[in-house]
C-alpha cells in the first residue's frame, strides 16, 4: 500500500504488550518484527514454540498471508495476475472486476455493519477520504502550506457514496462500481481482516500461546503458556511518547482481539488544529468525541470496524451501538475511551483519571482493567 514515512509507521502501533510468564516446559520464546510485509505499518508476531525452526515455519507463513492480504487489498497499487481494491475503483462505470473470496466476504461484512452503525462505517467513502488524503499528503511536504478542503467538494464527493452503486455478485465473484466517481476505501477494516485470518491460519498450523500485532491490531492466540491471561496496554495518546508507553491496561484471555483508533496518528495541523484522518461519515470532517477508542471483541475484524465507528459517535451512542450489536451479533465487543481535558464530557460512568486524561470504559471491562 502506499509509503508513509518510518517515523509515523512506528507509532501508528497504539498498543503494547507485556508477556513475562512462566513457560510450559519445552517451550522457547520467539518474535519477529517486520516493516515491509504491508498496510504501511509494523507487524510483529511472537509465539511460544518448541524451537527456533517451528518458529520460522509460523513466521514464514505469516509473512506469505499479510503479503497476499495486502495485494488484495490495496487501493493504490497494481499487481500482475490479481485483481484487487484498486482494480474495481479503476474500473468504476465500466465494467465488473472478477475477485477472489476474501474480497467478497470483506465486501459483504462491510455492507453488513455500514447497516448496523447507521452508515458510521462506510467504506464507499473513498472519494471524500481521497481530499483528506491529498490535503494530508501536501502538508507533509509542506508543513507552512496547509489546507483543508473545502465542504462544497466535500459534499460533492459524497455524492458518488453509498451502497446502491456497489453491485456484488456472489456467483459470479465481481464487484461492480455503476457510478465512475465511486472509490472503495477499506483502509478501516482492511488489517482487522487480515490480522483476523492470518491469526486463524497460525493456530490451525499449531500456534497455542502467541499474539500478532498490526499497528496497534492485536490477536492475542490462546493464554499465555502458564494459561493465565495476557496485559494489553493502551497507548497514551501523544506522539511525543513512546510507544511502549501505556495509559492503561487491560488483562485478557486468548483468541482476544484488540484494536485502537485515535486523533494521534495520521494527521496535520492546519491552523493550530490537529486535522487527522478518521473522518465523521456525517460532518465529512474529523472527528471529534475522545482521543482513542479500543474495543476488545472476540472477532477481529469487527474490532477494527468498531474503534473506527465508535470513535465518530459520542460514549453514549457508542455504547448504546455496542449494546445493540452484541445482541445482534453475539461477539462480546467492549470499548475503552481515552479523553483530555479538551475532550471530556460532562458526565462519565465506569471511568478514572490518569495523569493528564480520563479513561472511561464499558461495563463489561471493569473487572479487567488493571490500572
Amino acid at each position: 500500500m502506499k509509503n508513509k514515512k518510518w517515523k509515523l509507521l512506528l507509532f501508528i502501533c497504539s498498543l503494547c504488550i507485556s508477556s513475562g510468564c512462566t513457560q510450559k516446559q519445552n517451550l522457547e520464546k520467539h518474535s519477529m518484527t517486520a516493516t515491509n510485509l504491508g498496510f504501511d505499518t509494523v507487524i510483529s508476531f511472537t509465539a511460544y514454540t518448541k524451537n527456533e525452526k517451528e518458529f520460522k515455519k509460523y513466521e514464514n507463513e505469516l509473512s506469505k498471508q499479510i503479503s497476499y492480504y495486502n495485494k488484495i487489498f490495496d487501493r493504490y497499487n497494481s499487481y500482475e495476475g490479481i485483481n484487487n481494491i484498486k482494480t474495481i475503483n479503476d474500473n468504476a462505470g465500466k465494467k465488473p472486476v472478477e475477485v477472489n473470496e476474501d474480497i467478497i466476504d470483506l465486501l459483504t461484512i462491510s455492507k453488513e455493519y455500514a447497516e448496523l452503525t447507521n452508515g458510521k462505517f462506510d467504506i464507499t467513502l473513498g472519494s471524500v477520504m481521497d481530499l483528506w488524503r491529498e490535503a494530508r499528503e501536501q502538508a507533509e511536504k509542506n508543513p507552512d502550506n496547509t489546507f483543508v478542503p473545502s465542504m462544497e467538494d466535500l459534499e460533492n464527493a459524497k455524492e458518488h457514496s453509498g451502497w446502491d452503486k456497489v453491485q456484488i455478485d456472489k456467483e459470479k465473484n465481481t464487484v461492480y462500481l455503476t457510478d465512475p466517481k465511486t472509490r472503495l476505501d477499506v483502509g478501516a477494516i482492511a488489517k482487522g481482516y487480515a490480522i483476523d485470518k492470518t491469526s486463524q491460519h497460525l493456530k490451525e498450523l499449531g500456534v497455542e500461546h502467541g499474539f500478532l500485532n498490526g499497528g496497534g491490531n492485536i490477536r492475542l492466540l490462546g493464554n499465555k503458556p502458564d494459561d493465565s491471561n495476557w496485559v494489553v496496554g493502551v497507548q497514551i495518546p501523544d506522539l511525543t511518547q513512546q510507544a511502549t508507553d501505556s495509559i492503561s491496561s487491560l488483562s485478557l484471555p486468548g483468541n482476544t482481539s484488540i484494536v485502537t483508533s485515535g486523533d494521534y496518528q495520521r494527521f496535520y495541523v492546519y491552523d493550530g488544529t490537529i486535522m487527522h484522518h478518521i473522518i465523521d461519515p456525517e460532518t465529512l470532517q474529523p472527528a471529534r468525541y475522545a482521543r482513542s477508542v479500543s474495543i476488545v471483541c472476540d472477532d477481529g475484524t469487527a474490532s477494527d470496524i468498531l474503534s473506527t465507528a465508535l470513535f465518530t459517535m459520542s460514549q453514549e451512542d457508542g455504547q448504546a451501538l455496542l449494546d445493540k450489536i452484541n445482541k445482534e451479533k453475539d461477539i462480546h465487543a467492549s470499548a475503552l475511551w481515552v479523553y483530555d481535558k479538551n475532550t471530556l464530557p460532562k458526565h462519565l460512568e465506569n471511568s478514572y483519571k490518569n495523569q493528564e486524561y480520563t479513561i472511561s470504559y464499558s461495563p463489561s471491562l471493569k473487572e479487567k482493567i488493571v490500572k
